[in-house]
């Protein structure tokens, strides 16, 4: 065994040891081989970088916002009974699915005991109605009996009056007068009497005629009661949960179905804070407590899965949803409100927008007189939050005789904001960006780069002359190769 091993060493330190040492010392030879072919010093003067280029334009139409959606019910109402009962009859059009109109009955509850307090509470209001007509009599009554009182107090101090002056002029028995005075009294307190009746009537009549008005509310309470034992719904919608079955006993303000609104519909989405400004066409404050959006008219589209149809709905950009911005997302979550969740046209797939449907909410801004586009390939990062741009300035001769190559002087842009990706309805591609100039001097006719230098090392840099080829004659020198090409096959 130790002499095998041996054996094993002495193979390795002859041979593969002496061929490893050789591979390596190839591999530095490479490497330093390469170096030297791609170091500067072997760059010729008139090695000029060449890239490729294209100009900046306008934007002439309004931003685009798209965000995602998710449709939700406008409202979901909980039809619960305010009475209390045995479910005698449940109609067999209430089950969770089915769809129900408004005033549709729905449920029965048992109306017995509510019939009987109804009866009660009537009784109770005409024996109120009697007893107030009883002492609406007795007032009257005492009224008359009280003007007579009135009557007879008034002749007995005119009589008293009439002997009092009869004594200062002749002698009278002062036992008629002292009998004047004590018909007088007499005849006073008795009206006095039918006074406190009349104002003891008149308070008693008031006690029951609140009573009256109790029974009648009473009453009234008690047919309301009779009739919501008939149970009908609400709204015109469809039924998505039912918790209720006949012949259970329901108590007052529970829930028997729910029922999801169908008149209208909303879309739940989110948008950025800085699109605001491209939608309203103004900087917009977020109010945290919520608020209007000005019922900006949107699409809402619905893709069908096995196919590019897309189904489109109307719907209105109404308000912001929530409290704010979310803090995770920095997203602003806004609702759409659609007024016509049925669909009109004959186009295929769903003809009402439902519950559930993710969809893509696509919102028409104002129209910017400010905005340029960008293809996305002349975006390169400069930090972490921001892009620059390199623009060839300076002047453009011809470098060869066929007119394709141009020359100029590198220039950084920064300082511009970008908006919104353009996607090429063809390729999906997000191929070009709108962009903000802002703080930038970037204007429409501007020549950008769109490649990284050929043949150079370095990457560019501030005042570099490069030389450039346009897009249109980059296109037109590879329709010409490949038109050479094929001649060539043929």
């Amino acid at each position: 065994m130790t002499k095998t091993s041996d054996s094993i060493k002495r193979f390795v330190t002859q041979y593969i040891a002496p061929l490893l040492l050789l591979f390596a010392g190839v591999a530095i030879v490479a490497s330093f081989g390469k170096r030297k072919v791609v170091s500067d010093d072997s760059l010729s003067i008139d090695d000029t970088p060449v890239v490729h280029v294209q100009t900046v334009g306008p934007y002439d139409s309004a931003v685009i916002i798209e965000a995602d959606g998710l449709v939700v019910p406008f409202r979901e109402i909980q039809l619960a009974t305010q009475v209390s009962g045995i479910v005698l009859e449940k109609s067999s059009n209430c089950r969770a699915g089915n769809e129900v109109q408004k005033g549709q009955e729905l449920f029965k509850i048992d109306p017995t005991d509510y019939e009987i307090e109804l009866r009660k509470c009537e009784t109770q209001l005409d024996q109120s109605k009697i007893e107030l007509d009883e002492l609406s009599l007795d007032i009257d009554n005492t009224v008359k009996l009280l003007e007579l009182a009135q009557a007879d107090s008034d002749l007995q101090k005119k009589e008293v009056d009439r002997l009092e002056e009869i004594a200062t002029k002749v002698v009278i028995p002062q036992s008629d007068i002292d009998r004047a005075k004590r018909t007088f009294l007499t005849a006073e307190q008795n009206r006095q009497q039918l006074d406190n009746q009349q104002r003891s009537l008149a308070q008693r009549r008031y006690r029951l005629s609140n009573s009256v008005k109790l029974a009648e509310i009473q009453v009234e309470r008690a047919k309301l009661d009779l009739q919501r034992t008939t149970i009908n719904s609400t709204v015109s919608g469809r039924i998505v949960r039912e918790v209720v079955e006949q012949d259970s006993f329901a108590q007052k303000g529970s829930t028997l179905v729910v029922i999801q609104d169908h008149s209208r519909a909303e879309v739940r989405c989110k948008i950025r804070i800085s699109d605001l400004e491209w939608i309203t066409g103004e900087r917009v404050e977020v109010d945290q407590s919520g608020g209007s959006l000005g019922n900006l008219n949107v699409d809402v589209i619905y893709r069908t899965e096995n196919s590019r149809e897309e189904c489109l709905w109307v719907g209105r950009l109404e308000r912001f949803d929530g409290e704010g911005v979310e803090s995770d997302t920095h997203m602003l979550p806004v609702r759409v409100v659609i007024d016509e969740p049925q669909r009109s046209d004959a186009a295929p797939g769903p003809k009402r927008i439902v519950r559930g449907m993710y969809v893509t909410v696509r919102i028409t801004g104002k129209k910017q007189d400010n905005l340029v586009t960008v293809p996305a390939s002349a975006l390169r990062l400069n930090t972490r939050t921001s892009h620059r741009l390199w623009r060839v300035d300076g002047a453009v001769p011809t470098k060869n005789s066929d007119g394709q190559m141009l020359s100029g002087e590198l220039q950084k842009i920064t300082g511009f904001r970008l908006i919104r990706p353009v996607i090429n309805s063809e390729t999906g591609i997000r191929d070009s960006w709108i962009v903000d100039p802002a703080e930038s001097d970037l204007r429409p006719g501007d020549t950008i780069t769109i490649s990284n230098p050929q043949g150079y090392p370095k990457g560019l840099q501030g005042g570099m002359m490069v030389d450039y080829v346009t897009q249109s004659q980059l296109l037109e020198s590879t329709n010409n190769s490949a038109t050479d090409q094929g001649g060539a096959n043929e």
